[in-house]
């Protein structure tokens, strides 16, 4: 636990001193698996709290439809696609980051988002419609932070010069694209095989009769 809380108040160094804060975590252990994996469920916990609480005159889903599962995947699932896909593109890539550290850096770059996230949702219940460009920049400052953490994270750990980390993103984004073509494909067969299995069952059942 005292490991978990000097991981965490880590986090404001990290955030403000990127490159200085990743490679102290990558290479003194500054960091923790057990921190990026709170910052991992924090970040789709939000997912939850913004969808269920953003203010009236910004909050046009359907409050009785919404499932707090479904809401938790659709931010929890993305991040997991990209810290997998990065692992085995930069695998091919020469790169020297292991599999905890992009999950952590990952994880790391996720703050921005959790706070601005939670700011956000907050203030939406404060302003009224003519103010709600603050939110959309409240919303993109998250964004372009989160995004400059995970380049600044990722050439630390990886060792890559800037072209290099640009190059590898690319292909990072290839290869999630090639796994949720694969895993929709193995789904669609499972689904296809049970089905048959099904009918077989059924078959047999009435013959038997």
């Amino acid at each position: 636990m005292r490991r978990l809380i000097e991981s965490l108040a880590y986090l404001p160094y990290l955030v403000f001193h990127p490159f200085d804060g990743f490679y102290e975590a990558r290479f003194r252990g500054k960091g923790s698996v057990r921190a990026a994996t709170v910052l991992f469920f924090l970040y789709g916990i939000i997912q939850i709290f913004t969808a269920q609480y953003t203010g009236f005159i910004d909050n046009y889903r359907r409050l009785y439809d919404l499932e707090s599962t479904e809401l938790f995947l659709s931010g929890a699932l993305p991040v997991a696609l990209f810290f997998i896909s990065n692992y085995a593109v930069t695998t091919l890539m020469s790169g020297n980051g292991r599999f905890r550290d992009i999950y952590m850096v990952t994880c790391y770059s996720l703050a921005p988002l959790i706070i601005f996230g939670f700011l956000s949702t907050v203030i939406s219940n404060a302003l009224i419609i003519e103010e709600l460009p603050i939110l959309t920049a409240f919303y993109w400052i998250g964004v372009v932070w989160f995004l400059f953490l995970l380049f600044a994270g990722l050439c630390v750990v990886h060792e890559y010069t800037a072209p290099q980390n640009i190059a590898a993103l690319l292909c990072t984004i290839v290869a999630a694209v090639i796994i949720l073509f694969l895993s929709a494909l193995l789904l669609t067969l499972m689904d296809k095989l049970i089905s048959f299995f099904d009918v077989l069952f059924v078959e047999i059942s009435k013959r038997r009769r």
